[in-house]
């Protein structure tokens, strides 16, 4: 992509005052800024995002694109948001559904502190950095992308092995020490560790709907867990999330 194409991109997303944003750092022969601001149509406070990493690509899909729009025949009441990066879901679900109460867990400390600033002006969002694992204690959360390419700069993985220490947590846990005593909508978002957590999921029949992106590209036998868990669900695919009602 040009310059020229490049902030094109960037002022379709974006609007004026990122592009001038990105203009002025061109210009000063500056590169590219750390931080942008966004507002999207429909959304109470601006977010902020970091240029050439994978919050562009998730700003737009979440926000301007809908990918979790989808009309259940109930309001909930509670959502969980597991692997919700800079917080877009949760403020996407936080519009939608204003009286929800919503749990944002993230594991990796740069994407949880930028989901701090996010969701700061929305009370009914609550941050948790940690890992939703099949087990509570410590996990690793590293790179997904060994080659460091500048559009996976931002997307972990949780994994046993080499990375950086961080709470793991069951979906019990979370319940017990959120005083969950159940959730009416889930999204998982968490780069293959589905696997690991349907495995083990005694705490399904308290869930009435997910929203929850594959990931056997990175983990061989994550739809494989995840639909032997969910058979007493209707399933429902729209683009990469596929979506899972329990039958009345």
């Amino acid at each position: 992509m040009s310059i020229y194409e490049g902030l094109r991109y960037y002022h379709m997303l974006f609007g004026d005052r990122a592009l001038l944003t990105m203009s002025a750092y061109r210009l000063m022969a500056m590169g590219t800024p750390r931080e942008i601001t966004a507002r999207a149509a429909g959304i109470k406070h601006p977010v902020r995002l970091r240029p050439k990493t994978t919050d562009v690509i998730v700003y737009k899909e979440v926000l301007l694109d809908g990918q979790y729009n989808i009309d259940l025949p109930f309001v909930p009441q509670t959502i969980v948001d597991a692997g919700a990066n800079i917080g877009m879901a949760s403020i996407f679900y936080a519009k939608k559904y204003p009286k929800a109460k919503i749990i944002a867990i993230e594991p990796e400390s740069s994407n949880f502190a930028l989901l701090l600033r996010n969701v700061a002006r929305y009370p009914n969002i609550t941050a948790i950095r940690a890992a939703i694992w099949n087990r509570d204690g410590q996990i690793n959360v590293g790179e997904r992308d060994p080659d460091k390419q500048a559009s996976g700069n931002w997307a972990f993985v949780t994994r046993e092995g080499d990375g950086v220490q961080v709470r793991a947590i069951t979906m019990q846990t979370l319940m017990a020490e959120m005083n969950l005593g159940s959730i009416d909508l889930l999204k998982i978002d968490i780069e293959g560790a589905e696997k690991e957590v349907f495995e083990q999921c005694n705490w399904l029949d308290r869930v009435r709907a997910l929203a929850v992106e594959l990931h056997d590209r990175f983990k061989p036998g994550c739809s494989a867990a995840v639909n032997s868990a969910t058979l007493e669900f209707t399933r429902l695919q729209r683009g990469e999330i596929t979506f899972f009602m329990r039958h009345p």
